[in-house]
C-alpha cells in the first residue's frame, strides 16, 4: 500500500495554527486591523505564501463572519491588507483572496455589523453594533471595552454569582 503524506504546503505546524486562531479571534472581535500580527503572517507567507488561505478560511469565510459579519469598511480593510502582504511575497495571486474582496466591494453596506467575541470555552458571544457615531440621542450602540472586561471577569469568577 503507498501512503501518501501531505505536501509541504498542505501541513499546518504549531505556530501557523496559533496565527490562524489569533487571526481569527482579533478578526471576528474587529480589532483594529493595523494592530493585527501582520509582521508575524508576512514571515509565515514567505516561507508558504499559500498560508493566506488558511486565514481567509479563519476570517472572512469563517461561519460567524458569513452570519454576522463585521462592518464592511472593516471586512474590506482587513482584505485589502491581506492580499498586500501576500503579493509582497512574488507568489502567483490567490483567486480566491480577490474573489473574497470583489464580494466586500460590491457588497452593499448596512447600519449594523457584528462582533463576536471568543470565550475562554471556545463558544462566540456575537454583539450587534449600529455603525452610526450618534443613534437615536445615544453616543452610538457600540461595545465599550469596560463592558468586555467585566463579562470577561464574571465568565471567570461564576462562583461569585452562584445561587444569587
Amino acid at each position: 500500500m503507498d501512503l501518501q503524506l501531505p505536501s509541504s504546503d498542505q501541513v499546518m505546524d504549531a505556530a501557523q495554527a496559533t496565527l490562524c486562531d489569533t487571526f481569527q479571534r482579533d478578526f471576528l472581535c474587529c480589532r483594529r486591523v493595523g494592530s493585527l500580527l501582520w509582521k508575524e503572517l508576512e514571515h509565515q507567507l514567505t516561507l508558504q505564501p499559500s498560508f493566506a488561505l488558511s486565514i481567509l478560511q479563519k476570517t472572512i469565510n469563517h461561519p460567524a463572519c458569513q452570519k454576522y459579519p463585521p462592518s464592511l469598511q472593516y471586512r474590506r480593510l482587513f482584505l485589502s491588507e491581506l492580499i498586500k502582504k501576500h503579493e509582497r511575497t512574488g507568489a502567483e495571486p490567490l483567486d480566491d483572496l480577490y474573489s473574497a474582496l470583489a464580494e466586500v466591494l460590491n457588497s452593499e453596506d448596512t447600519a449594523v455589523c457584528y462582533k463576536s467575541y471568543c470565550l475562554p470555552t471556545g463558544d462566540l458571544v456575537t454583539l450587534s453594533e449600529n455603525v452610526a457615531i450618534i443613534s437615536e440621542g445615544t453616543t452610538g450602540l457600540v461595545t465599550w471595552e469596560a463592558a468586555l472586561f467585566l463579562a470577561e471577569w464574571a465568565i471567570e469568577n461564576n462562583d461569585i454569582f452562584n445561587n444569587r
